[in-house]
């Protein structure tokens, strides 16, 4: 009796996950279940309801399409399960796979469910990559990097190009209307574009810009980026360029302790997520109850031991920005001199 009760409360809770996880999705449990499993309707009910037992294969059928994890189901307290897309080895690497990693990293963002409240906090090892998407340079070299580290076997080429520019415009929309829809906080380090810096200065000592204005136009949109930050930061607004948002707050704090990687928490009615930085635009997710609860305490002590600069907090956010335009203007000046160098 008591094994059929176990099994009754365990099936339930699978179907329980299913749909909470399924509630903004214009779809219906039930018919996927009946359609997946090829049953009728009464015999769907049963399974869902746990007076029929599932069989290990429909289990497995069933997790598999709702992107649900069993040992996150059943074995929550022993594992942690980890959901990525991962280019599979027999797909066609393109381009569009890039972008295809920001939609899995925005498909939470768009629920929308009545009276749904949603909160998210962006530790930045780097610059939240949702910055990016203004400033046509910096993407289009962080894009040429990104395909010559997993697909393009011939040396690296950076050059001006306008063939993504739709894919780029819709993901600003998306961004000004998800992710700057709903409470955000940011916790900088005063470091975050020193990868970029590194990345620019390599590629300009393997000559890998073709035209050396390019590197010139990047420059300039590295500094539009740092104005933007600044603008941001004074204002504790979210905004995205060109495109009018909510005025929501944005918290933004600096720490320089704890980030020692890209994590974003994301906390609604319909679940809890942690996305932990794998490789830019990549990220690995978990709903894990217990390892978003463990990063979260993480999260409000760094906080607790960080200082805000956004809105009033003028004289630490002076003091990040006057640091940030040093390193910039020396950055600045060894690009000149390198490519004098190597181009000259």
């Amino acid at each position: 009796m008591n094994e059929k009760r176990n099994q009754i409360d365990l099936q339930q809770r699978f179907f329980e996950v299913i749909t909470k996880r399924t509630a903004h999705k214009n779809t219906s449990v039930l018919h996927d279940v009946m359609e997946i499993l090829d049953i009728r309707r009464g015999a769907a009910y049963k399974r869902m309801n746990g007076e029929t037992a599932l069989s290990l294969d429909e289990l497995i059928q069933l997790s598999e399409h709702f992107k649900v994890s069993l040992d996150a189901v059943f074995n929550s307290d022993k594992y942690i399960s980890f959901f990525h897309p991962f280019l599979k080895e027999n797909q066609k690497n393109t381009t569009n796979q890039f972008f295809d990693q920001f939609s899995f990293f925005l498909k939470p963002l768009k629920t929308n469910l009545p009276g749904e409240e949603k909160e998210l906090a962006y530790l930045a090892n780097e610059i939240p990559i949702f910055y990016y998407f203004s400033h046509r340079y910096i993407f289009n070299f962080l894009l040429s990097v990104w395909k010559h580290l997993h697909w393009d076997e011939n040396q690296i080429e950076i050059k001006d190009t306008n063939d993504f520019d739709s894919q780029i415009e819709f993901f600003r929309q998306e961004i000004a209307k998800n992710y700057y829809g709903h409470p955000v906080t940011e916790i900088w380090n005063s470091n975050m574009l020193n990868n970029l810096y590194q990345q620019v200065i390599f590629c300009i000592t393997i000559r890998a810009f073709k035209d050396q204005s390019f590197v010139k136009r990047l420059i300039t949109d590295i500094e539009k980026l740092i104005n933007h930050l600044r603008e941001i930061a004074v204002s504790g607004i979210k905004s995205i360029q060109g495109i009018s948002t909510e005025q929501s707050e944005l918290k933004i704090y600096l720490n320089d302790f704890g980030n020692y990687m890209n994590l974003v928490l994301y906390n609604s009615n319909a679940f809890k997520a942690c996305f932990i930085g794998y490789d830019f635009p990549q990220f690995i997710v978990s709903h894990n109850d217990k390892l978003y609860n463990f990063s979260k305490d993480w999260i409000d002590k760094i906080k607790k031991r960080s200082v805000l600069i956004s809105s009033e907090g003028y004289q630490y956010r002076e003091l990040f920005f006057i640091k940030m335009e040093n390193d910039f203007k020396y950055f600045k000046e060894r690009v000149e001199k390198l490519m004098d160098i190597y181009y000259n």
